[in-house]
């Protein structure tokens, strides 16, 4: 999954460095026709006192604030959740509405995918994915707090890869994998967050491993190659 990062404004966040997260929170942008890329650019030009850590559309994922420090995304005055603040959640916007101000059903599997790997990094439970509706009485994400199947359809979308499993460190991988991770990781192949994990899901291992054999083990010299990662398709054939 590939994961765009433009820095926000430092007005519209609070840098941190280091925090618990426990809930992931979804809004979406209530713009027609936006894309995840315009968005990070106004909230990195603009300062608007608001944020969110990812922007999604139907292509691809932006992020603007780091996940160890807090946006500014669902804070109010009273609240109807008991404990999701900013302080403890990632906001993920949806570009969820087409030009017609139809909803973009790609857009929202894009968001599920995110929300899910996101969910494996900090082991979030799926009760803990909820609307910015939930925790402040906002008609936000409106399409899905308006159509409660819609929500309820995003939900299932994590119950379907809840259990992929995400390795944040070498030693944690299975053997096998070790000496190659250990070579991506120090060339700068495979990157890592401010805490110094990295993300890398199972289902990638043998792919990446097979394509190191391929090359005589020297995948690091062959960048363009691991894009090819992020093509289903060319991950079926190399199985």
């Amino acid at each position: 999954m590939q994961i765009n990062f433009k820095q926000c404004n430092s007005g519209n966040y609070q840098e941190c460095n280091s925090r618990d997260v426990e809930y992931i929170v979804i809004h979406y942008t209530a713009n027609k026709g936006d894309t995840a890329k315009n968005n990070a650019d106004y909230f990195a030009r603009e300062v608007t006192k608001t944020s969110a850590h990812y922007f999604v559309d139907s292509k691809e994922i932006w992020q603007s604030v780091h996940d160890a420090d807090i946006a500014w995304h669902c804070g109010a005055k009273n609240y109807k959740h008991k404990y999701c603040r900013n302080t403890n959640s990632l906001g993920i916007e949806i570009c969820m509405l087409n030009s017609k101000g139809q909803v973009v059903q790609a857009s929202i599997n894009k968001a599920a995918q995110l929300t899910s790997y996101l969910m494996q990094k900090y082991s979030i439970s799926k009760d803990n994915v909820i609307r910015h509706f939930d925790v402040t009485g906002k008609d936000c994400p409106a399409p899905m707090v308006e159509n409660e199947t819609l929500w309820i359809n995003f939900k299932n979308k994590l119950c379907e890869v809840e259990q992929m499993k995400v390795y944040k460190y070498v030693p944690d991988m299975p053997d096998y994998a070790q000496d190659t991770f250990t070579r991506l990781f120090k060339t700068g192949v495979i990157s890592t967050d401010s805490t110094g994990a990295m993300a890398v899901e199972e289902s990638s291992i043998q792919p990446i491993m097979y394509l190191d054999r391929l090359t005589g083990g020297k995948i690091e010299k062959l960048p363009e190659l691991m894009k090819l990662l992020e093509n289903p398709e060319i991950l079926k054939l190399i199985g």
